[in-house]
């Protein structure tokens, strides 16, 4: 008889960002000092990740980089997990998008499967690489506890994908800043089942907002 190993696999968003409410996308800007702080206070939470994979993004990045350095943990960096290109939008406020392109953007919400950012990348593509991302991570760490750090629409895609969910489903999943989501993966022979543990894990809300 085969024994089942579980992995763990926990889900970082990087915290708030420069720049304000923006489409930030494939576009590389740099945490706000709130935001490097909020991450951090979800992490001191965690002393069990035994590896680190994240987005070449910085906002992802420095962040992980930095904390696999102060635990002694290896450090992987998977464009993979990078943000979703928002093409026409990246860049703009999100407001002024919704303003002046509100069909457009009405459409991407309700129907993200059909239609994609104008000019950036389909769901389609985001849900295939962010899955492989997450399959790799979980062959190579099998019966371990890693964490993704990565995006805000990168873990709502992957998060709907592997609950065999609808893509507009994506949507209603909140994932604020600093989001932390965990799945235990369990293989038991040619079987393999991925269950959501728990979902926007909030460690570092208390450490934050002055409580």
């Amino acid at each position: 008889m085969v024994e089942a190993t579980a992995t763990l696999v926990d889900l970082l968003r990087h915290g708030e960002c420069e720049g304000g409410a923006i489409f930030r996308g494939s576009r590389d800007v740099a945490l706000s000092a709130a935001g490097l702080a909020r991450m951090q206070a979800q992490a001191d939470a965690q002393p069990h990740w035994q590896h680190v994979i994240a987005s070449p993004l910085r906002r992802c990045r420095v962040f992980a980089e930095k904390l696999a350095a102060e635990r002694g943990l290896g450090c992987t960096i998977d464009r993979r997990l990078r943000e979703i290109d928002f093409g026409r939008w990246e860049g703009r406020p999100v407001a002024e998008v919704w303003d002046q392109d509100h069909d457009a953007a009405q459409a991407w919400f309700d129907d993200p499967e059909q239609n994609g950012p104008p000019g950036g990348e389909s769901l389609a593509a985001l849900r295939a690489r962010a899955r492989a991302a997450f399959e790799d991570a979980v062959a190579a760490h099998a019966g371990g506890h890693v964490v993704l750090v990565a995006h805000g629409g990168l873990m709502r895609a992957l998060l709907a994908d592997l609950l065999a969910m609808p893509g507009a489903a994506m949507h209603r999943l909140e994932v604020p800043y600093a989001c932390l989501s965990r799945l235990r993966v369990v293989a038991d022979g040619a079987r393999t089942n991925t269950q959501l543990v728990a979902h926007n894990i909030d460690f570092g809300a208390a450490k934050t907002c002055g409580a």
